[in-house]
């Protein structure tokens, strides 16, 4: 007859072996807990950056549409200026206002008869083939308008 080979089994090496596992599951369960909530800052932290970037994006296209109103607006301002500019220059360019001018602040008046000097031009003084002849008969008839003129 073969005799059962007796098995002896301590309770208190079971109960040592059962605290040991229950440790190790802990580390490992903290581990992960650890490693999840790192994730979970890093996460949020990359979720902070990318949200304030946007936020910065829109600040600096606000601040650009804002200068783009302003100078706008100060287009428009001077186009209304060149345009008064533009009025005020054809009203002195008229030439009824010029000689109004003329007369009034200037004490300007238009010529009588005998102001008028009717001068007869030589043509010898413009013939092209005796270049000299032609700047010395020049120069003497600007002289002979020039006393005309004085008198």
């Amino acid at each position: 007859m073969l005799v059962a080979k007796k098995e002896e089994y301590y309770y208190g090496d079971y109960e040592i072996n059962q605290k040991k596992k229950a440790v190790n599951q802990k580390k490992k369960n903290m581990k992960k807990n650890m490693k999840n909530k790192l994730n979970l800052v890093v996460s949020a932290f990359i979720i902070l950056v990318v949200c304030l970037s946007v936020l910065i994006g829109y600040a600096h296209i606000t601040e650009m549409r804002l200068e783009i109103t302003k100078l706008d607006n100060q287009k428009v301002e001077l186009e209304k200026e060149k345009q008064e500019l533009l009025a005020k220059l054809d009203s002195l360019k008229n030439s009824d206002k010029i000689e109004e001018d003329a007369r009034l602040k200037l004490g300007m008046v238009y010529p009588t008869e005998d102001q008028i000097v009717y001068v007869d031009v030589n043509e010898e003084i413009f013939d092209e083939k005796n270049s000299e002849v032609k700047d010395v008969a020049f120069i003497d008839y600007f002289k002979n308008v020039l006393n005309i003129v004085s008198k």
